[in-house]
C-alpha cells in the first residue's frame, strides 16, 4: 500500500484489520544511523481525557505493566490551564498562557508560531510533523497555511461536535480536504505511521500526534461500541455529596438529578471506548518504529482533564482535579535520566523535549525539564516545589490561579476567595476529591502561609 492509497471505510473492520491498515505499510525500516543518535520524539496528545483513564489505553497499560518495557506512568501531571487552546499553546511554547496571550479558545492567533517546539527542533535538524488537532480556530480566518517549523502538517479542523469523529475537514500541507468515509482516529493514525516510516533513518524526528479522542460526544469506533459495557464505573463523592466551604460559583450551580448523574456515568463509559482506537493508533505508531524504539522518547498525555459532574460541574476550566489533572505516560529512550515522581505540568513538556534532543532551551520558556540525557542530568534545574495553574475567567467560572504540591492545593479567585485542600493527607485526613475546604482549619495555618508564599512566586507573574 502506498501513501496515496484511497481512503477506506473502517466501520466494520476488526482490530487486526485496522492495525494492518495502519501499520503494515510497505516502507522498509532500517537501523538508525550512527551519524545522529539524538532521540526521536513522539507526543501523543489526547483531547479532554480524564486523568484516571490512562488504563483505558489498553496497549499502553500492558506496556507499563511489562517489566523492562521502558514505559512508566507519571502520577502527578497537570494542565497549566484546563482549556484546549491555552493548554496546547503552552505545550508548544513552554510558556504560561498569560505570556503566550492565548487565554481562551478564541485567542489562538496570538501564539507566536515562530517560537515553538516545531521551529526549535526543525532548526536543530529534526524532521517535524503535526498530525491531528492543532489550535482551535485554525487557520484563524486566513487561507489554509503550514505554520513555521512543520515539515509535515495534517491539521484536523473541529467545527462542531458532529465532525469530531466522522465527516470532518482537514488541511493537508495547506490544502483543504473533506473526509467522509473514515473514523478520524484511524485516518490520522495512518498518516502518523506514514511519517514515521518515511523519515530517513539518519534523521531524528518529532511527531505530534493529536487525535480528537476522547472529546465529546465520545463516539467510539464501530469495533469498540459496547467494549466498556461491563466496566464498573463509580460515582465520585464530589458529584452528589456535601462540599464544605465551596466557593460562590459552585454553590450557585443547580443540584443534579439522578438522570443527569446516570448520563455522566454513561459518558465516562463511552470515553473509555473512544480511547480504544487511540490504543490501536499508539500501538501502530510504536510498531512502525521497529528497533528504533530504544532511541525514541514517547510522551502520552492529555491537553487537560474533564469533569463529569464533580463539584456539580460538567466540562473543563474548573480548578479541581477533574479538570486540571491529566494522564501522563513516558517512554524513556536509552541513556535517559528521569526524575522521580514530582509534580509536572504542560509548561514543562517543551523544556523536557528540548533537553532530550540536546537543544538549548530558549530564554522565553518557563517550564522545567523533568528528564535529560544521562550526561546532562547534573545540569537539570532543581524541580519546583509545586506546579502553578491558572484560568482567565468567564461568566460562569471566575478568574482563578492555583498552586499544587504533592499533597496540597491552594486556589485563589480574583475577588480574594480561597480554597485549601489536603489531597494527600499531609496534615489531616486525605481529601482526594476536594470536598472539604480547610482554609479556616487552625491545623492548616502554617501550610496556608507556605502555599500563599508559593502562589506569590507564580512564574507566570514575571
Amino acid at each position: 500500500m502506498s501513501p496515496a492509497a484511497p481512503r477506506r471505510r473502517l466501520a466494520g473492520a476488526t482490530v487486526a484489520a485496522v492495525l494492518a491498515l495502519i501499520a503494515s505499510i510497505a516502507w522498509p525500516s532500517a537501523e538508525p544511523a550512527a551519524s545522529d543518535r539524538r532521540p526521536n520524539v513522539i507526543v501523543v496528545l489526547t483531547d479532554d481525557q480524564s486523568w484516571d483513564t490512562l488504563g483505558a489505553i489498553r496497549w499502553l497499560r500492558e506496556e507499563i505493566a511489562r517489566p523492562g518495557s521502558g514505559w512508566t506512568s507519571v502520577p502527578l501531571a497537570f494542565a497549566t490551564t484546563p482549556l484546549c487552546c491555552p493548554a496546547r499553546a503552552t505545550l508548544l511554547s513552554g510558556r504560561y498562557p498569560r505570556h503566550t496571550g492565548v487565554l481562551r479558545n478564541t485567542d489562538a492567533a496570538r501564539l507566536d508560531e515562530s517560537r515553538t517546539l516545531a521551529t526549535w527542533l526543525q532548526g536543530a535538524g529534526y524532521r517535524t510533523a503535526l498530525v491531528g488537532k492543532y489550535l482551535n480556530g485554525y487557520p484563524f480566518g486566513r487561507l489554509p497555511y503550514v505554520p513555521a517549523g512543520w515539515d509535515r502538517f495534517v491539521a484536523k479542523r473541529n467545527e462542531s461536535d458532529a465532525t469530531v469523529y466522522r465527516d470532518f475537514d482537514v488541511v493537508d500541507q495547506g490544502s483543504p480536504l473533506h473526509v467522509t468515509d473514515a473514523y478520524a482516529t484511524d485516518w490520522l493514525a495512518y498518516r502518523a505511521v506514514t511519517f514515521v516510516r518515511t523519515t530517513p533513518p539518519d534523521q531524528p524526528f518529532f511527531l505530534l500526534f493529536a487525535p480528537s479522542a476522547p472529546h465529546e460526544p465520545w463516539v467510539p469506533a464501530d469495533r469498540h461500541v459496547g467494549a466498556a459495557r461491563d466496566v464498573a464505573i463509580g460515582e465520585p463523592p464530589n458529584v452528589a455529596g456535601a462540599l464544605r466551604g465551596a466557593p460562590p460559583w459552585v454553590r450557585a450551580l443547580p443540584l443534579t438529578s439522578a438522570a443527569q448523574r446516570a448520563e455522566w456515568i454513561d459518558q465516562r463509559r463511552r470515553q473509555r471506548e473512544t480511547l480504544l482506537a487511540v490504543s490501536d493508533a499508539l500501538r501502530a505508531i510504536v510498531l512502525a518504529l521497529d528497533d528504533r524504539l530504544a532511541d525514541t522518547a514517547v510522551l502520552v498525555l492529555s491537553d487537560h482533564g474533564y469533569s463529569f459532574g464533580e463539584h456539580r460541574w460538567a466540562g473543563k476550566r474548573c480548578p479541581y482535579e477533574a479538570c486540571v489533572r491529566i494522564p501522563f505516560a513516558f517512554h524513556a529512550p536509552s541513556g535517559t535520566f528521569l526524575r522521580p515522581s514530582v509534580p509536572i505540568s504542560t509548561v514543562d513538556v517543551a523544556p523536557t523535549i528540548l533537553s532530550l534532543a540536546r537543544v538549548p532551551q530558549p530564554e522565553t520558556t518557563e517550564g522545567v525539564a523533568f528528564a535529560a540525557p544521562l550526561e546532562a542530568a547534573d545540569r537539570l534545574a532543581p524541580p519546583p516545589e509545586a506546579v502553578f495553574l491558572e484560568w482567565a475567567g468567564d461568566r460562569t467560572i471566575p478568574t482563578w490561579e492555583a498552586v499544587r504540591t504533592r499533597d496540597l492545593k491552594l486556589i485563589r479567585y480574583a475577588d480574594g476567595t480561597e480554597e485549601l485542600y489536603d489531597l494527600g493527607g499531609r496534615v489531616g485526613p486525605a481529601d482526594p476529591y476536594e470536598t472539604d475546604n480547610r482554609l479556616r482549619d487552625a491545623a492548616y495555618r502554617q501550610a496556608l502561609v507556605e502555599l500563599r508564599s508559593l502562589l506569590g512566586r507564580h512564574p507566570g507573574r514575571r
